[in-house]
């Protein structure tokens, strides 16, 4: 965990609770000493937060003097938890419960009113077609990284060959997910259907070329995709 998503599991902590906490518990709620977390409640309050702390106590957010409710409008709200639903059901088992999440602390900050309509909006999304979840968690650690990615890849015609790729997206569409990414065995950008890759694993190889430079190559090969 890095130290901006611990202060901002700090603040989620804080924010739930409406009894004081100590720095002791939050300490080992995190693993960390609370030398720590004394300098992470100073970053918080620097950044605006107003955190009421009192020695043998703890400490206490104050709930309505951190950040004003955002204000969405019902078709708003609904916009975006239909792409959250939609990671959840389709992504990996992180980006999937990073959506989760996000749904939870959109939706405890909408007024009422629009909350309420949010929960009934009958949006769903269907879960992924194939066991690809895996996949798609690897390649995008892999893109994070910037690390070549290699695996044994079966096409239309059941023919299979190995492949040694720079992942550079991952496209979802509504029968699966498709991997776009140049091709080091064929020097030139390749597609290839997730559900048909094997035994995929990344490498410590990294990039010969930036992911940045791929992607706006891509782009200019494939303009109409969004990726």
């Amino acid at each position: 965990m890095t130290r901006s998503e611990r202060l901002l599991a700090i603040m989620q902590l804080l924010r739930a609770r409406r009894t004081p906490i100590t720095a002791a518990s939050i300490a080992a709620e995190f693993g960390i000493s609370e030398r720590t977390v004394y300098r992470d409640i100073v970053v918080l309050i620097d950044r605006g937060a107003v955190i009421r702390g009192e020695a043998g106590v703890g400490y206490l957010l104050d709930q309505h003097h951190f950040l004003p409710p955002l204000m969405f409008t019902a078709d708003e709200a609904d916009a975006i938890i239909l792409g959250l639903r939609y990671a959840s059901r389709r992504g990996d088992k992180g980006l999937s419960a990073a959506a989760d999440n996000a749904i939870a602390k959109i939706t405890g900050i909408l007024p009422d009113d629009v909350a309420r309509l949010s929960r009934q909006s009958g949006l769903v999304v269907q879960p992924e077609l194939g066991d690809i979840k895996q996949a798609i968690g690897l390649i995008r650690g892999a893109i994070r990284r910037q690390r070549r990615v290699v695996f044994d890849y079966v096409d239309e015609r059941g023919s299979s060959s190995h492949r040694n790729v720079l992942p550079v997206a991952v496209g979802f569409f509504d029968n699966g997910a498709m991997l776009a990414a140049w091709c080091n065995d064929r020097q030139a950008f390749r597609h290839f259907r997730l559900d048909r890759m094997r035994a995929a694993s990344e490498l410590d190889a990294g990039f010969d070329k930036p992911h940045q430079w791929l992607l706006a190559e891509y782009h200019k090969l494939e303009p109409g995709m969004q990726l």
